[in-house]
């Protein structure tokens, strides 16, 4: 008879949810006024302020390079709850500073300040694994899912927020273009009202955590509270359980069972009745591992090159069918991305956790990797479909009937592959941890690792310059085949 299943803790994955989702919204609402703010600080012509666009928004993730770990490892000591309590506070304080910007000086030094207060990304991820540390791998799946997928809507509705609400007085005048201090004070700070939406959504998230999140980290809780969050098991492969040695390095001769403190990966509680002192968190040393480090180097790989898909993708869709493109409107872009979008939320709710159960995290990361290389492959050749004939116009060429099916085809497996990937890479970090508390060290050099991918994709391989290059050679690479036949 198999093991009854642990209830799914849903209340405190929804508060987590709730802090979450402020942040994204806080990151991606400047996307569509960035370009007009930098305009008006006049520093440059208009060829040159994507310069300065880039530097803003790339200012996040360079100074959160500089904290992410000492963030992570500070969470290791004091507990989870204060640190992502103050990452609120320092995303709520950043945005507001924005929106007052007058200066490129002060704008980039306030976006600035984000990254350096907050590092809660990595946090969060290990406040959810210890929440999970006693559940399958199935449920472990589906609640690790739910962090992308409150990034995902987060993104969403901050660049509409961002779009919908900037410079009030000239997008609403009957609102506020009557006269008086609100005109004069948004005519001054054209920006400021979606800075401020975006901050009081995270003033929300803040309070509501500050009275419902509760601590996850064993030795940061009350003695009586943290005896019953012991957790029984962390393997959550079933493979893995049958090949789990009887005698772990616990029973093993020469093993110092106080050195881990009561706190080793495997057990929180010390095996004997005496009552341990305080724990100490690990060094960063001690928690970054050479297993930690390995899937910290799949995860930044498989994440640069699923920034040069996405960076990639509209200007693909974009350029013209001379270059090597499909020839699509800014519309029909916005529509294949929304139905990434759908088919996201699909496999993070529902198919992740089936495909968890049914092939463990491991072997599924390396099933999505193996299907990318074929998917890569086969991507570029949706173009050549405008010359397949459509059924639905008496067989005429040269449409986009076949061209929407391949671009639905491979944009269903591109998603369903991508979702699976980064979510099983957030679960094998935090299974290679070598201890429950150092998990706040290793997502913080885990996202750390992450910032460095983005910020060098950006810098030396920016998608304009990728898609140059590209045009550049198919242009020769077509003369050469002419050539040849």
């Amino acid at each position: 008879m198999g093991k009854q299943e642990k209830p799914f803790p849903s209340r405190q994955l929804a508060i987590i949810c709730i802090c979450r989702f402020a942040e994204p919204i806080c990151f991606t609402v400047i996307f569509p006024f960035i370009l007009f703010m930098i305009r008006d600080f006049n520093l440059t012509d208009e060829a040159h302020l994507g310069y300065y666009v880039g530097l803003i928004t790339s200012a996040f993730a360079v100074t959160q390079l500089l904290t992410g770990i000492h963030w992570g490892m500070l969470s290791d000591r004091i507990g989870r709850r204060p640190v992502i309590l103050f990452g609120l506070f320092g995303t709520l304080t950043s945005i507001i500073l924005f929106g007052l910007s007058k200066s490129f000086a002060w704008a980039l030094l306030s976006r600035s300040l984000c990254g350096l207060l907050n590092g809660n990304v990595g946090v969060l991820k290990s406040m959810v694994s210890e929440l999970t540390i006693e559940h399958s791998a199935e449920q472990r799946a589906r609640a690790f899912s739910l962090l992308p997928l409150m990034f995902g809507i987060g993104s969403i509705l901050g660049p509409m927020l961002g779009g919908l609400t900037s410079d009030p007085v000239k997008t609403y005048p009957g609102l506020f273009g009557q006269g008086g201090p609100i005109t004069d004070f948004f005519t001054e700070y054209p920006y400021f009202l979606p800075c401020f939406i975006s901050g009081t959504i995270c003033a929300f998230g803040l309070i509501f955590g500050a009275f419902y999140l509760e601590e996850t980290l064993a030795s940061a809780m009350p003695s009586s509270h943290a005896a019953t969050k012991k957790p029984t098991k962390v393997f959550h492969d079933p493979i893995e359980e049958e090949q789990r040695p009887l005698l772990t390095h616990q029973q093993q001769p020469g093993y110092d069972g106080q050195q881990n403190n009561g706190l080793d990966r495997h057990s929180t509680t010390s095996p004997t009745p005496t009552l341990p002192d305080k724990p100490q968190a690990p060094s960063l040393r001690e928690a970054i591992t050479p297993p930690v480090i390995a899937i910290c180097i799949s995860y930044g790989l498989f994440s640069f090159q699923a920034i040069y898909y996405d960076e990639l993708f509209p200007i693909w869709t974009a350029s013209k069918r001379e270059n090597g493109g499909l020839g699509f409107q800014s519309n029909e872009i916005g529509i294949a991305l929304a139905y990434c979008g759908c088919v996201t939320m699909v496999v993070q709710l529902f198919l992740l956790p089936l495909w968890t159960k049914r092939f463990g995290q491991l072997r599924l990361f390396q099933i999505v990797l193996f299907g990318c290389i074929f998917l890569y492959f086969i991507q570029g050749f949706t173009r050549y479909l405008y010359g397949v004939p459509n059924p639905l116009e008496e067989g005429h060429t040269q449409t986009k009937f076949w061209v929407w099916v391949g671009l639905l085809v491979t944009s269903t497996l591109k998603t369903m592959f991508h979702t699976s990937a980064f979510t099983s890479c957030t679960i094998l970090t935090n299974d290679a941890a070598p201890r429950l508390d150092c998990l706040g060290a290793v997502n913080g050099f885990s996202q750390c690792k992450l910032g460095v991918v983005y910020v060098s994709f950006f810098i030396l391989w920016g998608g304009e310059k990728i898609w140059a290059w590209r045009i550049k050679f198919f242009f020769q690479g077509e003369s050469c085949f002419r050539a040849c036949g």
